[in-house]
């Protein structure tokens, strides 16, 4: 039954970034879509991170290969990638330490 409900997770956190991720890149340059789902999902898992259904809602939702692909594409634009990486782990880490934080 585990699975099933990290299946049914991952299957709504996947389309639900591409779709967030698509919005915004329509009005930025800056990968914002990225960033807003890796932060939003590592609070989200820090909070609750024994549910098998957010696990892989989670999962599916924030990416490292995104995020990965944005640095990459970014390169060019060093300051703006430094910046996007900054961001990313320092938001990240601190919105999963206010999930457990929360969870508490």
């Amino acid at each position: 039954m585990r699975v099933i409900f990290f299946i049914l997770g991952a299957g709504i956190g996947a389309p639900l970034r591409y779709s967030i991720d698509k919005y915004f890149r329509t009005k930025y340059v800056f990968p914002i879509g990225i960033l807003i789902v890796n932060v939003v999902g590592s609070f989200i898992l820090g909070y609750t991170q024994t549910n098998y259904f957010v696990m892989g809602f989670c999962g599916a939702f924030t990416t490292w290969s995104a995020f990965m692909l944005d640095v990459d594409r970014g390169l060019a634009f060093r300051r703006r990638t430094v910046i996007n990486i900054v961001l990313t782990f320092g938001l990240s880490i601190a919105a999963v330490a206010a999930g457990f934080a929360l969870a508490s």
